[in-house]
C-alpha cells in the first residue's frame, strides 16, 4: 500500500495531529477528538488506520507521535492549506474563518503541479510591481462582490460621488451596443458623477469614458455599489 494514499479524513487527522504535537509537545485521542469535533471512537478508527500506513506510532491510552514519514505528510498538508488560506484572504479578500474553511476543503485536491501554480499565482500578485494596478483593484473591488440580491439598486438611484459595480444590463437598454463599446458592461465599475439640473440626464464615468444617458435608460441598468470605506468615503 502507497503510504502517501490517504482519503482526505485521514490528511486531516493527520494534519491535526502534528498542529497539537507542534502546541502541546504530546497529542491524545481526547485533544485530537475535540479539535475536530469528532466521537473517541471514530479517533480510534482513524488512528488504527494511520498507524497501518507507518504515519504514526500508536498505542491506546498513550500519546499518538508521528514517524518521520508521518511529519513529511503532514508538513505537505500543513503547507497546502497555509498557501490555500493565504490565497483566499489575501488575493480574495475572503474572511480569515471563510479563507480557513475553503482551504480545508481546497487542500485536499491539490497536487504539487497545481500547488506550484497557485504559489506563483499569489507571489506575482503579491510581489511583483507590475501587479501593483492589480492588487489596487483586487483590494477595492472584491469585497464588494457577493452581496446580496436585495444590494442591487437600478443606476438612475445610485447617489452623486458613489462607484458601483454593473450586475446586469437590460437588453431594453437603447444604445446597448454603443454603451457596450464604451465599457459599460456586466462587472465593470463606474461612478455616478453629475445629474442635469433640468431634464432627466445623468453623467456616469466607466473607466476612462464619461457617458450621459436618460434616468429611465439608466433604470434598465442594475448595479451593486462598492461598500464604503474611511478611503472612498474621501472621495465622495
Amino acid at each position: 500500500m502507497n503510504t502517501m494514499e490517504i482519503s482526505s479524513s485521514l490528511e486531516d487527522y493527520l494534519e491535526v495531529i502534528a498542529e497539537i504535537i507542534e502546541s502541546n509537545q504530546h497529542a491524545h485521542s481526547k485533544d485530537i477528538a475535540e479539535k475536530l469535533g469528532v466521537s473517541s471512537p471514530s479517533v480510534s478508527n482513524a488512528l488504527q488506520a494511520l498507524s497501518a500506513r507507518s504515519l504514526i506510532r500508536y498505542q491506546p491510552h498513550s500519546p499518538v507521535t508521528l514517524t518521520a514519514r508521518g511529519l513529511r505528510l503532514a508538513n505537505v498538508i500543513r503547507h497546502r492549506h497555509a498557501v490555500m488560506k493565504n490565497f483566499f484572504a489575501k488575493i480574495l479578500k475572503l474572511s480569515e474563518s471563510e479563507a480557513d474553511d475553503f482551504a480545508c476543503k481546497a487542500e485536499h485536491i491539490l497536487t504539487e503541479k497545481y500547488m506550484e501554480r497557485f504559489v506563483a499565482l499569489a507571489d506575482a500578485i503579491e510581489k511583483r510591481d507590475d501587479c501593483a494596478k492589480l492588487r489596487e483593484y483586487l483590494e477595492q473591488h472584491l469585497p464588494t462582490l457577493g452581496g446580496k440580491e436585495n444590494d442591487l439598486i437600478s443606476l438612475d438611484q445610485l447617489p452623486l460621488g458613489r462607484e458601483a459595480m454593473v450586475v446586469n444590463i437590460s437588453e431594453n437598454l437603447p444604445g446597448l451596443k454603443k454603451f457596450a463599446d464604451l465599457g459599460l458592461v456586466h462587472g465593470s465599475m463606474l461612478q455616478m458623477e453629475g445629474r442635469a439640473p433640468f431634464g432627466d440626464l445623468i453623467r456616469i464615468r466607466v473607466m476612462e469614458s464619461r457617458l450621459s444617458m436618460r434616468e429611465k435608460d439608466a433604470a434598465n441598468i442594475w448595479v451593486r455599489p462598492v461598500v464604503l470605506t474611511a478611503e472612498n468615503m474621501e472621495r465622495v
